[in-house]
C-alpha cells in the first residue's frame, strides 16, 4: 500500500516538477495555507491539488476529469518575468506527462486570465493564474 500512487497526487507531483525551474519557492496549496512551511519569498508558485470534477466508467476503463490549478506570485516590479512564466507554462501544461496514469489535456479548457495587483501581503505583488481541465484513465 506504501507505493500506490493515486491519480490526484501523481498529477500534483508531475506539475510540481513541470514548474519548479520557474520559481525560487513551489508549494502546494497545503503547504502554502500551513504556518509551518509557507513562505514569504518570491517568486513563487503554489500548484494546487487538483480537484476531480467528475468520473465515468465505461466497460472496464475509469476516467476523471482533474483540473489543475497553478498560481504565480511575483513582486510588483518583476511584472515581465511573470508573464514570460505564463506564457511558457501556456505552453508547457498542455502537454503534460504522468509518471504512472495516461493523461489527457482537454482542449480549449486552459484558463490563465490578466494576472492581479495582491494586495494581501506587505509586499507588494502580481498574481498571476493558469488552469486546465485533464482527462485521466484511473485504472
Amino acid at each position: 500500500m506504501d507505493d500506490l500512487l493515486l491519480p490526484r497526487t501523481d498529477m500534483l507531483q508531475s506539475v510540481i516538477n513541470l514548474v519548479s525551474d520557474y520559481a525560487t519557492i513551489v508549494l502546494t496549496g497545503d503547504e502554502a495555507n500551513d504556518p509551518d512551511t509557507f513562505q514569504l519569498k518570491y517568486p513563487q508558485i503554489i500548484v494546487q491539488i487538483p480537484w476531480r470534477s467528475e468520473q465515468t466508467r465505461y466497460k472496464l476503463v475509469t476516467t476523471g476529469l482533474y483540473t489543475q490549478q497553478i498560481d504565480l506570485y511575483w513582486e510588483a516590479d518583476e511584472m515581465g518575468s511573470l508573464m514570460d512564466t505564463l506564457d511558457k507554462l501556456e505552453i508547457l501544461l498542455p502537454h503534460l506527462k504522468l509518471s504512472k496514469y495516461q493523461c489527457e489535456y482537454q482542449a480549449d479548457s486552459l484558463i490563465s486570465p490578466q494576472p492581479q495587483v495582491d494586495t494581501t501581503t506587505s509586499t507588494k505583488l502580481i498574481h498571476g493564474v493558469i488552469r486546465a481541465d485533464f482527462l485521466i484513465t484511473e485504472n
